[in-house]
């Protein structure tokens, strides 16, 4: 019987020692989320638009941003309690001409908004979801900040 252990220390210690070695290992964390008040929420569509992206912006119960084509503004009410619930007002645009693509983005996403329910952030992507879809939004590096 000594001899069978013998045998198979040499096999099975090593996958002993990596198993403690990978517990041991630094599991890389992931970074607070962005805070969804004050962030520019940069619009991540599926195709990259010329000229300036959309972006969102929230704040003391009032949306901020651009759609693509003009500004738009909207007041807004969430949750108080974490379950990330949010309502957007009628969101109002300016009337600025552009081209069909970039008026067919914004129509998208001002739709999008303004049918939103809830939201997620994690790490510095923030998920905006409802009844006409889902929008995708990845925080805006400050400036002067990596």
């Amino acid at each position: 019987m000594p001899r069978f252990r013998s045998a198979v220390a040499p096999f099975i210690l090593p996958w002993i020692l990596a198993a403690l070695l990978a517990g041991c290992a630094a599991t890389r964390k992931e970074p607070p989320p962005k805070p969804f008040a004050g962030t520019r929420w940069e619009v991540a569509l599926e195709l990259p638009m010329a000229g300036e992206r959309p972006w969102v912006r929230f704040g003391d119960g009032r949306m901020e941003g651009f759609g693509g084509c003009n500004r738009i503004a909207a007041r807004y009410v969430q949750d108080s309690v974490g379950a990330s619930a949010i309502g957007i007002g009628r969101i109002q645009t300016g009337q600025h001409a552009c081209d069909r693509s970039a008026r067919d983005a914004e129509e998208h996403i001002v739709g999008t908004l303004q049918a939103v329910s809830s939201y997620s952030i994690t790490a510095n992507t923030m998920t905006m979801t409802g009844s006409a879809g889902t929008l995708r939004f990845v925080a805006a590096p400050v400036e002067g900040k990596p």
